[in-house]
């Protein structure tokens, strides 16, 4: 099967219609958060090479944009922490030579701290950055990091990034319920997010399965009263409105439910089936568990799917 490296576009609550670039293998990253929708991280490094060859991206990006394909963000993020990739650079210099659809890079910010990452995503027109704790315990417990990073070295990073960064930088903040989502935290990342001063702070929490069961959503109610705390830049994440609308959304739903009512499958059984990115997969998977068409269930560490009942 043929690899790809650029997905979608596909609805991003976030970024709008987001065409998404991939430029570390599958769960390469310097985190192994307790809530990646994606599951454990198989290789958690600090060190950066050309996990991927830049042509090779470049090449199917270009042949996507040859086809009239359009989206609202090209978002360089993907299936781990893409700022490990050494040649990120050169890949967002030569997009924004080729097209005038707005770059986003989605990071972790965890590498922040290291100038030669902050000056390879400078021609970025959007950092996406995430910030899930407010102490080292915190970080440690949520984010599990590579030991090389600490809570103060990666938010130190955060704060002297803004300072030199030009473009727009939305924070995200994803709490978890019994984690990191009381009053009391939600001031400690105020005090924290007063000092980065992002132009936009997201509030997330677990919608889709998580890697550890009792990575939990927070309710609807709790994710108000957190964001109020948070102050005007806050907003909680909602669902994007058009999802259903996405031109492809039945032909790949349709195509998740009857590769699921033959056996249960993960998400990674999915993806090669119908020859998709996960992630994009993970768009289609969102409402069909909110429709009750298919459920998941979890064997040992593996999240698995599998359809619902029929209905007459």
């Amino acid at each position: 099967m043929t690899k790809h490296f650029v997905y979608g576009p596909v609805p991003s609550r976030r970024l709008g219609r987001s065409l998404g670039v991939d430029l570390v293998p599958y769960k390469v990253c310097s985190y192994d958060c307790i809530y990646c929708q994606l599951g454990r991280t198989k290789e958690k490094t600090i060190d950066r090479k050309p996990y991927i060859p830049v042509r090779k991206i470049l090449d199917e990006l270009y042949q996507k944009l040859e086809k009239g394909i359009t989206a609202d963000y090209i978002t360089v993020a993907g299936s781990g922490e893409p700022t490990l990739n050494s040649e990120i650079g050169t890949l967002i210099h030569d997009i924004k030579k080729h097209t005038v659809i707005p770059v986003a890079v989605l990071t972790n910010g965890s590498l922040l701290a290291d100038n030669h990452v902050c000056e390879s995503i400078m021609e970025a027109d959007a950092v996406l950055p995430s910030l899930d704790a407010h102490d080292q315990a915190g970080f440690e417990t949520i984010n599990r990091p590579h030991p090389e990073i600490s809570f103060e070295t990666m938010v130190e990073g955060l704060i002297s990034f803004r300072k030199e960064y030009a473009g727009e930088t939305w924070l995200e903040v994803f709490i978890l319920d019994g984690i990191n989502a009381t009053e009391y935290d939600a001031m400690q990342f105020k005090d924290w997010i007063e000092k980065v001063t992002p132009d936009k702070v997201h509030i997330n929490t677990a919608v889709r399965p998580s890697a550890e069961t009792y990575a939990r959503q927070v309710s609807p109610e709790n994710m108000t009263r957190f964001c109020k705390i948070l102050g005007e830049k806050a907003e909680v994440i909602a669902p994007f409105k058009d999802l259903e609308k996405h031109e492809e959304n039945i032909d790949v739903g349709q195509g998740v439910l009857n590769l699921l009512r033959r056996r249960p499958c993960t998400l990674d059984d999915i993806s090669s089936g119908l020859s998709l990115h996960r992630n994009e997969i993970l768009k289609y998977i969102d409402p069909l568990i909110k429709n009750h068409k298919i459920g998941t269930v979890k064997k040992g560490t593996m999240v698995y799917y599998q359809a619902g009942p029929d209905k007459p």
